[in-house]
C-alpha cells in the first residue's frame, strides 16, 4: 500500500486554508504516518496560507474552475498520483478540520483491516443523525473498542466525501466528469451499489466541518478555532519567539510572539480591544500588551 493523503479544495476557498493546515499539522502523527499531504486546487499554492506549509498542491489548471469540476478536479489528481505509483489515499475535504488527533492505534488497526478485507473504502468518520447509513447486521470486527460496520448496498450515502481510506481504482471507477459536489455523492452513491462491494465504516468523531464556514464565509467558530491553534502552534515551534503580557500585579506573562507573527491579522489594539471585552475588568490582568525585543529582554536581564 502506498498511500497519500488528498485535500479536495479550490482557489475560492483558499481562506480555509490556514486553518486547514493547522489542524493537519498539529493534529496528526506525522511520526507514525508520514504520509505525503496534497491538496486539490486550480492555480494557487498551499504553501500560500503559512509559512511552514511544507504540504505539496495538485495544480489541475484554471479551465477546471467552478462548482460543476468538483469531479474533473478529483479525477485528474488520482490519475495523476496513480502514475506515481500511489495505490491508496487518506482523502478528505479542505473544510474537514480535526479538532483531535485520531488515537494512532486506530488508524494502524484501520490501515491493517483495510488490507486484510481488500476494502474499496473504509470511512473513519463520526455516525450521526445527519448520516443516515444503513449497515448490515453483523459487525465486521474491532479496532481497539470500536466497532467496524459494512455499508449495505442501498444506502444513502454509500459513497459520500468524509474521510476515508480509499483504494485509487475503485474511487475511480466510481467518477464520471462533470459533477459538483453534491451531484458527485449522488451519482457515484448509484455507481457503487453496483460497482463497489467493499465499503466499511468506524464510528471515529475527529474532525468537523459544521463549526468552519457556511456558503463560503467563514463562522465565527471557524475563526475562533484559528486564533486558538496559531498559539498553540507559536507554543510548539517558535520556542525562542515571544510577547510578554503584564499583569495588574506586575507579573510578566510569556505568549507567543505577534511582533514577529507572519499572519499579522492581530495587531496589539485588538488584541487589547479582544481581552478587556473577555475579561471585562478581571483582578488579574491588565490590558496592555508590552514588547521586549531582543535588546530589551537583555536590558531587563542585566537590571534584574
Amino acid at each position: 500500500m502506498k498511500l497519500a493523503i488528498v485535500v479536495q479544495g479550490n482557489d475560492d476557498y483558499d481562506f480555509l486554508w490556514e486553518g486547514l493546515f493547522l489542524t493537519w499539522k498539529l493534529n496528526w502523527n506525522w511520526e507514525e504516518f508520514n504520509f505525503p499531504l496534497f491538496l486539490i486546487t486550480e492555480t494557487k499554492q498551499f504553501s500560500q496560507c503559512h509559512p511552514d506549509c511544507d504540504f505539496k498542491t495538485i495544480n489541475v489548471g484554471n479551465k477546471l474552475k467552478g462548482h460543476k469540476n468538483y469531479s474533473n478536479k478529483l479525477l485528474v489528481a488520482l490519475q495523476k498520483l496513480k502514475k506515481e505509483g500511489y495505490t491508496h489515499i487518506l482523502y478528505s475535504q479542505d473544510d474537514s478540520w480535526a479538532f483531535t488527533q485520531p488515537d494512532t492505534s486506530v488508524i494502524k488497526g484501520c490501515l491493517e483491516m483495510f488490507e486484510e478485507k481488500n476494502m474499496d473504502c473504509f470511512y473513519i468518520h463520526e455516525q450521526n443523525w445527519i448520516f443516515p447509513f444503513t449497515y448490515t447486521p453483523t459487525t465486521e470486527g474491532n479496532i481497539q473498542g470500536h466497532r467496524v460496520r459494512k455499508f449495505k448496498k442501498g444506502s444513502r450515502f454509500y459513497y459520500n466525501h468524509g474521510n476515508a481510506i480509499w483504494n485509487i481504482d475503485s474511487l475511480l471507477k466510481v467518477q464520471t466528469s462533470n459533477e459538483g459536489p453534491y451531484e458527485n455523492e449522488k451519482g457515484s452513491t448509484s455507481r457503487a451499489w453496483e460497482m463497489l462491494d467493499g465499503v466499511y465504516m468506524v464510528n471515529i468523531p475527529w474532525y468537523d466541518q459544521d463549526v468552519v464556514h457556511n456558503r463560503g464565509k467563514m463562522l465565527e467558530s471557524g475563526d475562533h478555532m484559528v486564533r486558538n491553534l496559531r498559539f498553540r502552534y507559536a507554543w510548539e515551534t517558535e520556542q525562542n519567539s515571544f510577547i510578554e503580557y503584564v499583569a495588574h500585579d506586575g507579573s510578566i506573562i510569556p505568549l507567543s510572539n505577534l511582533k514577529d507573527n507572519p499572519y499579522k491579522n492581530y495587531p496589539i489594539e485588538e488584541l487589547n480591544k479582544f481581552y478587556n471585552a473577555s475579561y471585562n475588568g478581571g483582578a488579574h490582568f491588565s490590558y496592555e500588551w508590552r514588547y521586549f525585543p531582543k535588546e530589551e529582554q537583555i536590558k531587563r536581564k542585566k537590571d534584574e
